[in-house]
């Protein structure tokens, strides 16, 4: 196995064309890790919520980290970590455009509102549910790749 870094350009490839991340968040030196849907722009990865343990996470330690990770051929792999702050994006005037557009984002894509299991379907008027929508806005990134050494000609 060779495994090399990765420059941030690749990495930020490997962001934009994924959708599922693992997020790390901590709290009292405790980490925390969850699935989180997501899309990536504009430096930044939106997602959606419904208020739990990582929203309350976040919101008293904005820094936490995304994992995101490629499968390759076979032993073939892919890895990026994005650091960076949380960003609620909360339903009020100030923050309106923001909000629209991660909903265009994440929309965008099937079954965007997993694993929160909750699909957005009635006007937020409407709803007695809180959708709550935030961004991650990335600060660095990193990655490794690992390859499968070839076999020598011949062999």
């Amino acid at each position: 196995m060779i495994v090399r870094d990765l420059g941030a350009e690749e990495c930020k490839a490997i962001l934009a064309r994924n959708r599922l991340a693992r997020l790390a968040c901590a709290q009292d030196g405790q980490p925390y890790v969850v699935p989180l849907f997501y899309a990536y722009a504009d430096e930044a990865a939106y997602a959606f919520s419904l208020p739990g343990r990582k929203m309350d996470i976040m919101r008293a330690n904005p820094k936490v980290a995304l994992l995101v990770e490629e499968a390759g051929d076979g032993k073939a792999w892919k890895s990026v970590v994005a650091e960076g702050r949380f960003e609620e994006l909360p339903d009020r005037i100030g923050t309106k455009r923001e909000r629209d557009h991660a909903w265009s984002l994440l929309s965008a894509h099937a079954r965007w509102w997993e694993p929160g299991a909750l699909k957005p379907g009635l006007p937020a008027a409407e709803d007695p549910r809180r959708r709550l929508f935030f961004r991650i806005r990335i600060d660095g990134v990193h990655g490794r790749e690992g390859l499968a050494e070839q076999a020598p000609a011949g062999l």
